[in-house]
């Protein structure tokens, strides 16, 4: 008798479970979302001693699917994924920044490389590497114009 209770009690808690899980994406599918895509930012490039430089770039930004889910083969276990807005290939370019307080000796203008994604796509969570780019403003520029001949692929 005590194995059929404890059978019942997890048959009916994977049944709530299940249940929620499946309320919650279903909620989730009739928001609007962001997709994820590249999205035309400015980026602050700073090196010691030299003036801060504005430029166009291009940042990951919009939402990607992820969840929590009783297993339908184990019903004791939970399968998730996590899913990130993340770069797929990149871009570089080469600025120069002016540097009045450059030693003597030294020159006034440094060049400096810098990176942005090519395309965006939702990719399995890892940890961001604190070098990272972080957009400090969104741009409202097109796919066309000074964006693109900034970066070249590589």
């Amino acid at each position: 008798m005590m194995g059929f209770v404890h059978t019942f009690v997890d048959s009916v808690l994977a049944s709530i479970l299940l249940t929620y899980v499946v309320t919650v994406t279903c909620n989730d599918a009739s928001k609007p979302s962001d997709e994820c895509q590249v999205t035309p930012v400015i980026h602050v490039l700073q090196y010691p001693g030299c003036v801060p430089k504005p430029i166009p770039s291009f940042a990951c930004t919009g939402r990607c699917s992820s969840y929590l889910q009783v297993s339908g083969s184990k019903i004791w276990q939970m399968e998730r994924s996590c899913m990130c807005c993340q770069e797929s290939g990149e871009r570089e370019a080469s600025v120069s920044l002016f540097c009045p307080k450059a030693k003597a000796g030294e020159r006034k203008f440094r060049k400096v490389i810098t990176k942005a994604p090519l395309e965006c796509m939702c990719r399995p969570c890892t940890g961001v590497e604190e070098s990272a780019v972080v957009p400090q403003e969104i741009a409202g520029y097109t796919d066309e114009g000074p964006l693109n001949a900034h970066f070249q692929k590589s």
